[in-house]
């Protein structure tokens, strides 16, 4: 075994563990309860927000997937894995920057939080590509901690959009005089042009597709008395719904994990 495998596996076990704990404890402090503020700032302006329920159970399994991933590229067996090594140090930046994006958002800095999430979404996909998701033939074990990751990059490209939407409103951007309603409707039809996009470009994980659906199902459920949003969110998850069910019948899934 390579000592300094070892050594760093340690490293990103106390990283990813404390970053996973530090983001948590800014998240439900009062002062920057993120969804507190994301819901009495934006509530009805930006329609890319989905149900409080979203959130509240989506970033558990992303921080538990996340600190289940760190223990276990820390145990001997796999402290060589090239993949886990590869990944380790964008991982670690990423769930810094994780952190630092909560407590920017807490102080209300809308427009400050664009250029840390553009950093979490990069760095988010150098691991997922570090760690051959959707492209190496893996074991059972591994793939199924992959899936938190895949949910993980997937939900940081919904929130980018909702970000990018909230950094706007904050600077009273007039939108060219078109509404919030249909400024909804063009981003949910933009989000499922981007979820498809991320299926095909990135190993045909299908996780991602579903990911999004979760969001645009909360959107219906937050925004039922919005007809454009309503109708953009309905046409997102059906379609992403049939992109899924296209692959688990064979149709992508024949394309996917092919050998690194």
């Amino acid at each position: 075994m390579n000592k300094n495998n070892r050594l760093w596996s340690i490293v990103t076990l106390i990283v990813l563990i404390a970053g996973v704990i530090v983001a948590n404890y800014l998240g439900f402090r009062t002062a920057t309860d993120t969804g507190d503020i994301a819901n009495n700032t934006f509530n009805d302006v930006n329609y890319f927000f989905p149900a409080g329920y979203v959130f509240t159970t989506i970033w558990p399994v992303i921080y538990v997937g996340l600190a289940v991933w760190a223990i276990y590229q820390a145990l001997p067996a796999n402290r060589d894995n090239p993949r886990f090594r590869a990944a380790a140090p964008w991982l670690m930046v990423n769930i810094v920057l994780n952190g630092l994006w909560v407590l920017v958002f807490g102080m209300e800095a809308f427009v400050s939080t664009l250029p840390i999430m553009a950093v979490l979404v990069y760095t988010a996909v150098m691991a997922y590509r570090k760690l051959g998701i959707g492209v190496a033939q893996v074991g059972r074990t591994e793939r199924l901690l992959q899936i938190p990751i895949s949910i993980y990059l997937a939900w940081l490209t919904v929130a980018t959009v909702a970000n990018i939407a909230s950094a706007l409103i904050a600077v009273n951007w007039n939108g060219f005089g078109i509404s919030y309603e249909v400024w909804g409707l063009i981003m949910l039809l933009v989000g499922v042009g981007l979820a498809i996009f991320l299926y095909r470009g990135l190993g045909r994980d299908v996780v991602i597709p579903l990911t999004y659906v979760y969001a645009y199902v909360g959107i219906i459920v937050r925004y039922s008395d919005e007809p454009l949003v309503l109708a953009g969110a309905a046409i997102g998850a059906v379609a992403l719904t049939a992109l899924s069910v296209y692959h688990f019948i064979g149709g992508g899934r024949a394309r996917a994990l092919r050998p690194a």
